[in-house]
């Protein structure tokens, strides 16, 4: 009999790391002969390409109201997953994502959820450790699962050190390494082409959010662009603070050196028809689209942030090292981590910050120094470590447990 899985997740919406995980993993033990099922929090569009059935509790207020409200909703939420699970025959949920999380365990220990289950962390969960109801419900909930999954040692490593919790093995995020080479061949869609044309153009992948950090980018390109005219930067995606970015390259003039290209289905003819990946995050867990762009060769300027970046990029390292920036690691270049404050103020009302300049600084190197770019440009035997195959083993093996 086919085991039947459930995948727990927020939504499936394109432009989300962990829902990508989700759709990825479901696709992929769906090709392994596993019956998959997705049950989404949220019903959100365009959503990321995913084989097996699908469901929603299609609740856009998950989030709305005060903790009482937030309290109540997770209840409710927690009661009709335990539903599902015994409509469909469930024999383990995989639940993505802290809130997903909070409810696949609930869903067993208040409704007495009759099923095996995987929880896993996909940010940083350093982060949680000054808001108190976060750090709490954490230290509550992932001990009653049967297995936390982190997608990083060094996210394994802080729930295990800073909250006590014992249930974790790592396993990283995934990607199709061949895949991304066929999609990378595919052209430019037409209206872009011209844009990155005779420019050195830096790229950046990810939502428009405060966790992403990109006005802390936009800011230090002012200074690369007054020296290199020819520099251009793209980032791909959207979210709450895309008004308040277009506002801050209004501020900087650089309405013809930036361009927010909202989100793209399939980003690998961008990455191949850049020069170099930045990423400028303040927190992560284990960034796929770090590992994406090793796997087109790109050289790469990232935030030292917790977690991900040192880890994908710099195995040489020890993760608790104290290192002197920038870091020149094996495959990247790591920048001092810029402060967790929203900025979207010009040069004159505030200077750039050490960690803005530095990264001025790095991106200007790269443009100008032909044998770093080629030091940096080697990134895909790295992103092998991260291929599928490997990768889902150890998936089945935790669900043969």
């Amino acid at each position: 009999m086919k085991k039947r899985i459930l995948i727990l997740v927020e939504s499936l919406k394109v432009g989300g790391g962990s829902e990508r995980v989700g759709a990825t993993l479901g696709t992929k033990l769906h090709d392994k002969d596993y019956e998959i099922s997705y049950l989404t929090l949220m019903d959100e569009n365009p959503k990321f390409k995913f084989k097996g059935d699908y469901y929603t509790l299609n609740e856009d207020d998950i989030y709305k109201g005060n903790n009482l409200k937030r309290g109540f909703n997770l209840l409710k939420y927690s009661y009709k997953i335990k539903t599902f699970c015994k409509d469909l025959n469930i024999d383990t949920i995989i639940s993505v994502g802290e809130v997903a999380n909070f409810h696949a365990v609930l869903s067993r220990w208040l409704f007495k959820n009759n099923v095996h289950i995987i929880i896993s962390q996909h940010m940083s969960p350093e982060i949680f450790l000054d808001n108190k109801v976060k750090y709490q419900s954490i230290k509550f909930f992932y001990p009653r699962a049967d297995e936390t999954v982190c997608v990083s040692k060094d996210t394994e490593r802080i729930l295990n050190e800073c909250y006590g919790i014992q249930n974790t093995q790592t396993i990283y995020n995934m990607m199709n390494l061949k895949e991304n080479i066929k999609l990378s061949i595919e052209e430019l869609p037409k209206k872009y082409k011209e844009l990155f044309k005779g420019n050195y153009n830096f790229i950046n992948v990810g939502r428009l959010t405060r966790q992403k950090g990109q006005w802390f980018l936009i800011r230090s390109f002012r200074k690369v662009v007054d020296q290199h005219e020819n520099a251009r930067l793209f980032i791909l995606g959207d979210g709450t603070l895309k008004n308040e970015l277009k506002e801050l390259i209004n501020k900087l003039n650089l309405n013809e050196k930036v361009f927010l290209l909202n989100i793209q289905e399939n980003v690998f003819p961008f990455l191949k028809n850049s020069d170099c990946f930045i990423f400028s995050s303040l927190w992560e867990g284990l960034p796929i689209v770090l590992i994406e762009a090793l796997s087109m060769n790109l050289p790469i300027i990232s935030t030292d942030c917790k977690t991900g970046p040192r880890e994908i990029l710099c195995p040489e390292l020890d993760l608790k090292k104290e290192i002197n920036y920038r870091y020149y690691c094996k495959y990247g270049i790591l920048n001092q981590p810029f402060n967790d404050k929203l900025l979207f103020k010009n040069l004159e009302e505030a200077p750039l910050d050490k960690s803005e300049n530095m990264m001025s600084d790095i991106m200007i190197k790269i443009i100008e120094d032909p044998i770093l770019r080629k030091k940096y440009s080697n990134g895909q035997k790295m992103s092998e470590k991260f291929d599928e195959e490997e990768i889902m083993k150890k998936w089945e093996k935790l669900l043969k447990k």
